[in-house]
């Protein structure tokens, strides 16, 4: 039996979801996610100190892993994994 080839798949899946599931903002994020978890999305995540200045910038695909705290970041950057503790965060997707 012949395995379909990963970029196939989920380009049907993104095709099916996309007439499922109309234009709407909870579709467009959907969607996101999905390229998130599968493709990956480029990202900038700056942290910052405690008076609002920048300590460091990550660049590149990302992958953010949510958590059940809201005080700490988890996401892996040129193979090591980062892991941030009480401290400011913007993630933004580079284009």
């Amino acid at each position: 039996m012949k395995i379909p080839h990963a970029k196939t798949t989920g380009t049907v899946v993104l095709l099916a979801l996309f007439l499922l599931g109309g234009c709407s903002q909870e579709f467009k994020r959907g969607v996101k996610d999905f390229q998130s978890n599968w493709v990956g999305l480029k990202r900038k995540v700056t942290v910052y100190s405690a008076s609002g200045k920048p300590v460091r910038t990550y660049e590149g695909k990302i992958d953010i892993e949510p958590t059940e705290y809201g005080n700490k970041i988890k996401f892996a950057h040129n193979g090591n994994m980062v892991l941030i503790f009480n401290m400011g965060v913007v993630v933004e997707e580079i284009k």
